[in-house]
C-alpha cells in the first residue's frame, strides 16, 4: 500500500510539474460545472443514487473501471453501481480535491465498505470490511462526464475480503520454425 500510495504521488507531482510548466488552454468546463460534478459523484458513491448519473454522465459516455470491461452509457453504469451497492451495501467514498485541467479533472479517493453481498458467481459475501485509495480521471464536455477512468489496486481489496488470488499458469507457445 506504501509503494502504491508513492506511486501515486510521483505521478501526481509528476502532473501538477508537466502542468505548471506549458501554458493552459482554456479549460472545457467552468469551476461551478467540475463543483456540481464533484457534488453528483459524492451523492452517486455514497449511496448509490441512480437518478445522479444521467445528470452527471452524457448520453454517450465511457467509464473505464479496474472491475470489469468499459460501462458504456448511463444505463450500463447503474448496472454497475447496482453490483458495488449490492456486493457493498454501506460502501462510500471521500474524494480529495481535484487537480484541475483543461479537459480532465482528477480526483484521488478512498472507499471503503463491507462486502455483506456477492461479488461475482463463485465469490460469496465474506462479511469482511475493505478500502482502498485510488484515482478517477473525468473528461468533460458541456458539463459532464463523456469518459472516465478509475484506477486502484485490486489485489489488496480482495486479500482484505480473504481471497487468494492465485496467477493461472500460462502454457508456453510452440513458434513455427
Amino acid at each position: 500500500m506504501k509503494k502504491f500510495l508513492a506511486l501515486l504521488s510521483l505521478l501526481l507531482f509528476t502532473l501538477f510539474i508537466c502542468c505548471g510548466c506549458q501554458q493552459q488552454e482554456e479549460r472545457t468546463y467552468t469551476d461551478a460545472e467540475a463543483q456540481k460534478n464533484k457534488d453528483n459523484a459524492t451523492i452517486l458513491w455514497n449511496g448509490g443514487d441512480l437518478a445522479i448519473v444521467d445528470t452527471l454522465y452524457s448520453s454517450d459516455c465511457v467509464y473505464h473501471s479496474a472491475d470489469f470491461l468499459d460501462a458504456k452509457g448511463p444505463e450500463e453504469i447503474k448496472k454497475f453501481v447496482k453490483w458495488v451497492y449490492t456486493s457493498y451495501p454501506d460502501f462510500a467514498v471521500t474524494l480529495d480535491e481535484p487537480l484541475k485541467l483543461k479537459d480532465r479533472v482528477v480526483f484521488t479517493f478512498k472507499a471503503i465498505g463491507t462486502n455483506d453481498g456477492p461479488l461475482g458467481e463463485n465469490m460469496p459475501p465474506t462479511g469482511k470490511k475493505m478500502s482502498f485509495n485510488g484515482v478517477s480521471i473525468s473528461k468533460i464536455e458541456n458539463g459532464k462526464i463523456v469518459e472516465e477512468w478509475v484506477y486502484y489496486n485490486q489485489l489488496p481489496l480482495y486479500n482484505q475480503l480473504g481471497y487468494n488470488v492465485v496467477l493461472v499458469e500460462e502454457k508456453p507457445v510452440m513458434k513455427k520454425k
